[in-house]
């Protein structure tokens, strides 16, 4: 079955959703692209500390998926490839418009190289929405620009 037969496979919620993910997608790669990294913090909120994370109401689980699903098949079929930051802002976006709080979180690691390598990543409760990652190899990004230990 091709991409468009998948697509009207979904459920009609599942349709939308994808539809509303391409457009914050593109919303939120642009957004990025306009921002310089220095300023992220303060544009796109405050990283949230790993302790700061809300526990997931029961009725939340349906929609924080079909977001997390959206989000993932939009990434797949746009001509770009968004990397986890406006992912991860694109989805916030959409679980706000349904009224469920989510968790930013920005770090960074160093590489082999010695390099930073930063990674966003988002969630509700412990539910993860975009972004799976070891959340132990990254040191957090406060607000004030210092990291978490």
């Amino acid at each position: 079955m091709g991409k468009l037969g998948t697509f009207l496979a979904l459920d009609r919620r599942d349709r939308v959703a994808t539809f509303e993910a391409l457009s914050a997608l593109a919303a939120a790669q642009a957004l990025v692209r306009m921002v310089p990294p220095r300023k992220w913090r303060n544009r796109f909120g405050s990283s949230a500390s790993i302790s700061s994370a809300d526990a997931l109401v029961k009725d939340q689980l349906e929609p924080v998926r079909r977001v997390r699903f959206a989000i993932a098949r939009a990434a797949r079929n746009l001509p770009t490839d968004p990397n986890c930051l406006p992912q991860a802002l694109a989805a916030r976006r959409m679980l706000e418009r349904r009224g469920i709080e989510s968790s930013l979180f920005m770090g960074a690691q160093r590489g082999e190289d010695g390099k930073a390598r930063f990674h966003a990543w988002l969630k509700v409760g412990p539910e993860w929405v975009t972004g799976l990652c070891d959340e132990d190899r990254y040191a957090l990004l406060l607000p004030d620009g210092s990291e978490a230990a």
